[in-house]
């Protein structure tokens, strides 16, 4: 009526909205557009992880013709940000027992190799596992997984492999990216 009830945190979200040279990475909303790496990409699928402790994360699916990839951000203040690729899971090899497959070391170990190769490449297992809680914004439902996240030497490149269920797996490779290499946002 006379905004006595407005939530502040619907004030927070708005103001990206009204004013395009304050809007953040994360505000971005399904079939709004982006322009990233000299081409323009359309928001396809809008994300949430919920990693415990009240700490969630968003991603989005980004498209531009046959090409996408998956826009991973986490804020602490300002935006740390990821795009990854899906790959075949069976592309990567398990570095620390070569004789085992990578998804039946998953399964028996119930978690992943201190190391993998991918495309003649290393990557080290940073951390242990993660569980978390995902789900696409526009579903009510949300699926538990657990995730293995690993990185190389110079840790400018990344894979995750993520566990769905008792046996089924996906990952991704991607690399860390800036917030200011996103511009002209178009949002519905």
């Amino acid at each position: 009526m006379f905004g006595w009830f407005k939530n502040k945190k619907d004030e927070d979200e708005n103001k990206y909205l009204d004013d395009p040279t304050n809007f953040r990475l994360n505000k971005m909303r399904k079939n709004g557009f982006v322009d990233y790496d000299l081409q323009t990409w359309q928001v396809q699928g809008v994300y949430e992880y919920d990693w415990g402790n009240n700490f969630f994360a968003d991603e989005f699916l980004l498209t531009a013709g046959s090409d996408s990839f998956y826009l991973y951000i986490e804020e602490d203040g300002e935006l740390d940000c990821t795009i990854s690729r899906k790959i075949a899971i069976n592309d990567i090899i398990n570095a620390t027992d070569i004789d085992v497959d990578l998804v039946d070391y998953l399964i028996d170990k119930e978690t992943a190799p201190r190391k993998i190769h991918f495309q003649s490449e290393t990557y080290f297992k940073e951390g242990g596992e993660q569980i978390g809680y995902f789900h696409a914004v526009e579903e009510k439902d949300w699926s538990e997984f657990v995730s293995w996240m690993f990185w190389n030497k110079e840790k400018t490149k990344f894979i995750n492999i993520t566990q769905w269920g008792e046996e089924e797996f996906d990952a991704v490779a991607g690399v860390p990216v800036k917030e200011y290499e996103f511009s002209n946002f178009i949002m519905p």
